[in-house]
């Protein structure tokens, strides 16, 4: 399963939990499980969207997501993404 995630997120395509899930024969609790294991392995990070910054933002602490950079949304939503260990595992 983890190389499969590995493979499908190289796709950088647009799936939903449940679209990920259904595409590897998998629970969504079953994924969500292996997502948060690979991020501890540190193959994968979990990136947010739409977030604010606190008010003790500054721009060494930034992480471009916030109010200044374009990304504001009265909502958040949240992506994994391969980290270079991770590309290196992935054939995509």
């Amino acid at each position: 399963m983890l190389t499969g995630i590995l493979n499908i997120l190289a796709r950088k395509e647009s799936l939903s939990m449940t679209q990920l899930a259904q595409e590897l024969n998998s629970s969504p609790r079953e994924l969500e499980s292996a997502l948060e294991q690979m991020e501890h392995m540190g193959y994968i990070r979990k990136e947010i969207c739409g977030q604010a910054c606190g008010a003790g933002c500054s721009s060494n602490e930034c992480s471009s997501h916030c109010e200044g950079c374009g990304f504001a949304s009265p909502e958040t939503y949240s992506f994994w993404v391969l980290t270079e260990r991770g590309k290196s595992l992935s054939q995509g």
